[in-house]
């Protein structure tokens, strides 16, 4: 595809200014006014993720023919716009959730993930691809929670920052997983070739460990701020 290349390069350099402001964002004391400033300057970067993607998943699953790879990469890039999107309205709309959920945009990270699930969970199926399966439920499992909070609202006060932290894990798993999976390959390869290392370990690595390092932030988050408001007396 003409301008290939570029394209690899551009996403290259927006991931790598993802990843390096995600982690300082994460060290930083939240709310802060340098947290928010590089929390902007990371979901801007992730745009550029997101933008840069498109044209890698066109070239994996139609020029190179990497059905599995094309269509799971197009499948991270909605599913990585839900979570930044979520994060950013979280904040913005922190006064009423119903301005959120009456948004254009809602709708549309809500219901396209789960459209792209669709033909992940068909080439999962025809390639014996569990992982891509699993994965691909994300998204219909943040589609039901998504429908729940338009419908219940919040259960507590503070649910723009749960759900701020909650969507910024998403998007960092997704973005980790990509990178791992897709981004260091040749490492991989290489881990194959060189060490003794079980091939299956080095394969679900890149799978597992960012969703590990999620739910172990997840729970340290939750404990501090997504606890139920104490009864009064």
């Amino acid at each position: 595809m003409p301008g290939y290349q570029g394209f690899v390069t551009l996403h290259a350099l927006f991931g790598t200014i993802a990843l390096l402001t995600f982690w300082s964002a994460a060290w930083m004391k939240k709310g802060s006014p340098r947290h928010r400033a590089i929390g902007k300057v990371f979901l801007l970067a992730m745009c550029g993720v997101i933008a840069s993607g498109i044209p890698l998943a066109v070239e994996q699953a139609v020029f190179r023919r990497y059905l599995v790879g094309g269509v799971f990469l197009a499948y991270l890039l909605p599913l990585t716009g839900q979570a930044c999107w979520l994060a950013w309205r979280a904040i913005t709309d922190k006064r009423d959730w119903r301005v959120m959920t009456s948004r254009i945009g809602w709708h549309v990270v809500l219901w396209l993930p789960a459209l792209c699930a669709i033909p992940v969970i068909v080439v999962g199926m025809m390639k014996a691809q569990w992982l891509l399966i699993g994965f691909s439920l994300i998204a219909f499992i943040n589609a039901v929670q998504m429908l729940r909070f338009a419908r219940r609202g919040p259960r507590k006060p503070n649910w723009h920052v749960v759900q701020h932290y909650q969507a910024m894990l998403g998007a960092g798993v997704a973005t980790h997983v990509a990178f791992l999976s897709i981004g260091m390959q040749p490492v991989w390869r290489w881990l194959k070739a060189t060490m003794h290392v079980p091939g299956t370990l080095i394969d679900l690595f890149p799978w597992f460990a960012p969703l590990a390092v999620a739910m172990l932030a997840a729970a340290w988050l939750g404990r501090k701020y997504d606890r139920r408001p104490a009864r009064r007396a």
